[in-house]
């Protein structure tokens, strides 16, 4: 307890010392100044930018609902449509080439 004492008496007699205050010494400046401005919009930037990739997520977000109720809704209704429609579609996709299952160079 005494060290603590002791150190804590030190700490007073520093404290106590009148040194000259010199505002000069202790104010930013122009340079603290420019880099707080700098500062400033930099956080502001950045905060644009957040917003702007929430937003972009959030739209995505919403369209990928949309496509995936749109997607159910076709598989709900498929039982429903004709099947020669959907015969027409898979031929044509397999005259054109499209849709194969085949890996390219697989007749070799």
């Amino acid at each position: 307890m005494s060290a603590l004492q002791t150190a804590w008496a030190a700490v007073a007699r520093m404290a106590e010392d009148d040194t000259e205050f010199d505002p000069a010494i202790v104010t930013p400046g122009v340079e603290g100044f420019i880099f707080t401005g700098l500062f400033a919009a930099a956080v502001i930037v950045l905060g644009i930018v957040l917003v702007r990739r929430l937003r972009r997520n959030a739209y995505r977000a919403e369209v990928r609902e949309q496509i995936a109720e749109e997607l159910a809704g076709r598989g709900e209704g498929a039982g429903d449509a004709s099947d020669a429609g959907a015969g027409e579609d898979a031929d044509a996709g397999r005259d054109s080439g499209e849709g194969s299952a085949e890996a390219p160079g697989a007749d070799k």
